[in-house]
């Protein structure tokens, strides 16, 4: 793995456990409290490339609230995870041994200065906005 893997996923993580008051599991991009499921990707890289495995989504219980935060260099993308899971995630994910089944996205700028996600093997798009922290923070009381 290219860069420095700890920074990357330590990437505004402080935000995560102290402002918004989440837990980690274990070393991974899932975290909770007693309202909120959330993934939470760390896309520190030029290519603005990021996945989701299958194991992590296979933790995402029913009775909760998804989010899926990317933390984006300083900014954050805050989507609804369920609605990410049925416009994005295909039957055809990947399957490698070191990321098990994951699907791999890019977050990418259109003419105009609009921003999307796009699932690298569909080609399937999802519009985004960026957000600060105060707007994360705003969007996760409710």
């Amino acid at each position: 793995m290219s860069g420095n893997h700890t920074s990357t996923t330590n990437h505004n993580k402080d935000f995560l456990l102290g402002v918004l008051k989440l837990s980690q599991y274990r070393n991974s991009t899932v975290f909770e409290n007693s309202n909120f499921f959330v993934l939470s990707p760390s896309v520190q890289n030029k290519n603005n490339w990021f996945d989701l495995r299958k194991v992590n989504l296979d933790k995402f219980p029913s009775k909760k609230k998804g989010k899926l935060l990317i933390r984006l260099y300083d900014d954050f993308i805050l989507i609804d995870l369920r609605e990410f899971i049925s416009k994005l995630l295909d039957n055809n994910p990947y399957d490698t041994k070191n990321s098990g089944i994951h699907w791999k996205f890019q977050i990418k700028k259109s003419d105009g200065n609009i921003s999307y996600i796009f699932n690298t093997k569909t080609k399937e798009k999802f519009f985004i906005e960026k957000l600060d922290r105060n707007e994360v923070l705003k969007n996760m009381i409710h």
